[in-house]
């Protein structure tokens, strides 16, 4: 399978060990309003979030699958953490019940589309983590709004679609690997 890297930073501007060079660039939907990340705005980020989200759609589309699988799921928030970001606007227009959809969450149940981007949304502002995986398709969230997608083919004009949305593939790019280990330094 093949690798790519699907982010809003744009290639040029990354050095030879490819880092991304502007520090000015948001990651985070807690950078909104920040002069140093140059007062994005929600609308601003929102258009990206959806970009990303819609590139995921365009990928299942593109490899004829209708659902993905939750793995390796880490929760990040509390049912008390989703009523403060519904407060702070985390979760502006996002309707989430946090029972429901959040709290019922487990390794290897199936999400449909619908289901993929809302949890697409939650992964990106930071309140839950998963690969979402098939067969054919596995797709991994990284720090600073990283995506990378693993599948046998991306079509070109898939990848078209999904730079036409300001966002940025780059092939044969995986994410960096960390090994966790205990205190004896055994993997776990």
């Amino acid at each position: 399978m093949t690798s790519y890297r699907i982010t809003k930073f744009d290639p040029r501007r990354r050095n030879d060990q490819g880092f991304y060079l502007d520090n000015s660039e948001w990651t985070s939907i807690s950078d909104i309003g920040k002069p140093e990340y140059k007062n994005v705005t929600y609308e601003e980020y929102e258009k990206i979030e959806s970009a990303y989200v819609d590139a995921v759609m365009l990928i299942l589309r593109d490899t004829n699958l209708d659902f993905l699988k939750v793995d390796s799921l880490v929760h990040y928030a509390t049912k008390k953490d989703f009523k403060k970001y519904e407060k702070t606007g985390r979760l502006k227009n996002i309707n989430v019940d946090f029972d429901k959809e959040v709290k019922s969450l487990k390794n290897g149940i199936q999400l449909d589309s619908t289901q993929i981007e809302k949890i697409i949304r939650l992964i990106l502002r930071e309140t839950v983590l998963m690969l979402l995986i098939n067969d054919d398709l596995e797709v991994r969230f990284g720090y600073d709004y990283y995506m990378y997608v693993k599948t046998k083919y991306l079509k070109q004009s898939t990848i078209k679609q999904i730079e036409k949305t300001g966002l940025f593939v780059e092939p044969g790019i995986r994410p960096i690997e960390y090994k966790i280990v205990d205190k004896d330094g055994n993997e776990i």
